[in-house]
Order: structure tokens, then C-alpha cells, then sequence
């Protein structure tokens, strides 16, 4: 029979009940709780939206009133001249353009110019490549830029036919023995009749004769391993011949000249910044 409600809980009993609810809470955090695929939460149990708090915005300004500055001209008139031939034309282009796009404005400009298989643009001396942009080369408005026309290939002449051979015995006795080197000299200034001689190993490689020049190590390497220098030379040689292949050759036989005094990796250095390139696998 229960306790009349006037009856004081003993603390045994309270001690049990605390046992008894601490046991079943425990047994039912260590139950594991599972929810059907379509189970959603009830909305009344859903934490309800904070309130967005209103934030003054500032009108968006005035295509009008905006200083947008001035815009940049993308485009140069550039003097392309020739000096052999004496030509020039006035060109404008674009800097997005190559210089491939550049040859072709300067064929169309005139019909006394060149066609762009024909021209090599040079800029202070320094070849353009086809491929880059003339951004690239900082080429300004009023810009000069120098044009070689390169000589056009003639076509190849037949061979000649060939003349009819007439066999001797002097050429047959030749043929058998191995061909000799002989010079002719005069024995005396009186006497006509001349003596030969032939041309023996020691002539071949003796030195030349004459006293050979003397040069500083130091600044003399570093003046003929200067790309700037060489670069003044080619646009020496572009201003005193008439083509392109006749310029680089001459450049080519003073590069080749200084071959003993310059590394590999200087010459290559050079002939980059210069902008020809090795004729026949020269320095």
C-alpha cells in the first residue's frame, strides 16, 4: 500500500529512483537511433531563419560619371626604307600584328614594293622574326625600320653537253700515277726556260710569312665578344650591299675570322642577338 502523500521520502528511497533514471538514460544514449530514407524534420522542430538585418547600400554610380581615361592607341605608322634599292613606304599597323603581317602591309602599300618572301625587317641592326608580335619590339610611332630586299634565284642553267673526249697518251699515262703539285720558277732574270719544282709537305705548312699581329687578351676578347659590336658590323655591312645574302656573307667572314678567340657559347650568343644564322655549319 503507497505512503500517505504527508509522508516524508526517506533518502534511500531517493538514492534508488536517482540509481534507476541514471541507468535508463544511459541505455538509451547507447541506443542507436535510426531514420527511414524519407524521414524530414518536422517544421515546428526546425530552428526558425535569423532575421536579416537591413544594410543601407549606396546607389551604383554613373556609367557616365565614371573616368575611365584615355584610351590607348594600339596602332604605330612606321617608315619602312630600303637603301638599296632606294625605297620607302609608310606603313600603318597594329601592335597586335606579327611581323609577318607587317611584310604584307608593306607589299600592298605600293606597287613598286617588294613581296614579303622577298624583305628581312631590321630594327638598330637586329633582325625581326616573322613570328613575334611588334609590341614585342617596343616599336614606337615614327619608328624607322630598315628593309633588305633579298636577291631573287635565278633558275639553273641546262649543263652544257658534254665535248667529245680524244684519248692521248700523255692523259692515259697520267691516270696511273698520282697527280703532283708543281710550281714554276725562273732560275735566272736572262734566262727564259723556267725549272719545276714541287710543292713539298714543309711549303704546306709553313707558317705565313710576315710579322703576325699582337692584340691585349682582356680587351680585345671582350670587345669581339660583345654581341653590340657585331651588331654594328652587320649594319655596317646592310648599308654597303645591295642584298641581304651578300650583306650576311661578308658579316659571316668576319665572324669566321675570330672563330680561334670566341667560345662556342659566345658565337652562338651573337649570332641570336644579331639574328643571322651559321652559313654552311660556320662558328
Amino acid at each position: 500500500m503507497d505512503a500517505p502523500a504527508d509522508t516524508p521520502i526517506s533518502g534511500e528511497r531517493i538514492n534508488e529512483e536517482r540509481a534507476f533514471i541514471k541507468r535508463y538514460t544511459e541505455g538509451l544514449a547507447a541506443h542507436k537511433v535510426e531514420y527511414p530514407a524519407d524521414y524530414s524534420t518536422p517544421l515546428e522542430d526546425r530552428p526558425r531563419k535569423v532575421a536579416a538585418v537591413g544594410v543601407p547600400l549606396a546607389e551604383p554610380p554613373d556609367v557616365m560619371d565614371v573616368d575611365v581615361g584615355p584610351v590607348q592607341d594600339s596602332s604605330v605608322s612606321v617608315t619602312v626604307k630600303s637603301l638599296k634599292p632606294p625605297l620607302s613606304f609608310n606603313v600603318t599597323a597594329q601592335l597586335t600584328d606579327t611581323v609577318a603581317d607587317l611584310k604584307t602591309l608593306v607589299s600592298k602599300s605600293s606597287s613598286s614594293a617588294p613581296s614579303p618572301d622577298s624583305q628581312r625587317l631590321l630594327l638598330k641592326g637586329k633582325a625581326l622574326i616573322d613570328t613575334k608580335l611588334l609590341k614585342e619590339y617596343d616599336i614606337e610611332s615614327g619608328a624607322t625600320i630598315h628593309l633588305m630586299v633579298k636577291a631573287s634565284t635565278p633558275a639553273p642553267a641546262p649543263p652544257p653537253a658534254p665535248a667529245p673526249h680524244k684519248p692521248s697518251h700523255a692523259s692515259s699515262a697520267s691516270i696511273d700515277g698520282p697527280p703532283t703539285l708543281t710550281i714554276t720558277t725562273s732560275v735566272d732574270a736572262s734566262s727564259s726556260p723556267g725549272t719545276e719544282m714541287p710543292l713539298t709537305n714543309m711549303d704546306t705548312s709553313a707558317p705565313p710569312l710576315g710579322p703576325q699581329p699582337q692584340v691585349s687578351s682582356a680587351a680585345f676578347h671582350n670587345t669581339v665578344a660583345d654581341p653590340q659590336f657585331w651588331q654594328r658590323i652587320h649594319a655596317l655591312c646592310v648599308g654597303s650591299f645591295a642584298y641581304e645574302d651578300d650583306a650576311d656573307a661578308a658579316w659571316e667572314t668576319f665572324l669566321i675570322s675570330m672563330k680561334g678567340r670566341l667560345s662556342a657559347g659566345e658565337a652562338a650568343k651573337i649570332r641570336d642577338v644579331v639574328g643571322v644564322r651559321g652559313m654552311g655549319g660556320g662558328a
